[in-house]
């Protein structure tokens, strides 16, 4: 597996999230979920979120996740990631994820957090295909670099698609981009994943595949 830059981390904080298309199969609504030791709420539809003073984001101990549609999927299909980072033993995850989010709304949620410790996942990209640039999506990763401090570590989740526009350009915008922020790191999902594992859009993951999708998300933080 190819990972421009890996890390592995035994105390670490985060923020995290992640995003996809809007039309999103079987993957419906918006999730936010925050706690200690608790099993994630799941909303249909968008909920009030919290002000970043209410989330009391500990260092060493918190993980943010911020992604679209697949993140979505991952909460709902078969163990989800908040409970998974849960069990393996970060104290305090927050997870947003949103159907059709795109890498510039999911920046927007980033920025509002204010993240000071920990780690942050985001599993964006995959909206911007159809509707950015790989130059324009390469100015969002720098801007997601910019709204955390150098201490706060950034694993982007690579794409993995299987439709009519190539994802490749975008997901080597990523490497690029790692290369230059010494804070950035790549989880190459791309190169883990099977086309057994999608669904008949070619973007979206069957239960099999989502569970499979945890699983990678915690091994690359080294908690699995």
């Amino acid at each position: 597996m190819l990972i421009h830059q890996k890390k592995s981390f035994s105390n670490w904080s985060l923020v995290c999230l992640c995003l996809i298309f809007a039309s999103c199969g079987s993957s419906d609504g918006s999730i936010a979920t925050y706690g200690k030791k608790a099993a994630p709420s799941v909303a249909v539809t968008p909920t009030p979120e919290p002000e970043p003073s209410e989330l009391e984001i500990l260092p060493l101990d918190a993980v943010v996740v911020i992604g679209d549609s697949l993140t979505v999927g991952t909460e709902i299909y078969g163990v989800t990631l908040t409970q998974s980072l849960f069990d393996a033993g970060v104290s305090n995850v927050y997870v947003s994820a949103e159907n059709g989010r795109t890498t510039q709304q999911g920046i927007i949620e980033l920025e509002r957090l204010s993240v000071v410790e920990g780690a942050v996942i985001l599993a964006l990209g995959t909206n911007d295909i159809a509707s950015s640039s790989p130059e324009e999506f390469g100015e969002l990763i720098d801007r997601a670099v910019t709204a955390v401090p150098n201490n706060v570590d950034i694993y982007w989740l690579n794409l993995y698609t299987d439709q009519w526009i190539s994802d490749d350009t975008y997901n080597e915008t990523i490497n690029q981009r790692a290369d230059l922020h010494a804070n950035l790191f790549v989880m190459d999902f791309e190169s883990f994943a099977t086309t057994n594992w999608l669904e008949e859009d070619g973007i979206h993951l069957s239960p099999e595949g989502y569970v499979n999708r945890t699983a990678f998300i915690l091994a690359e933080l080294g908690v699995s």
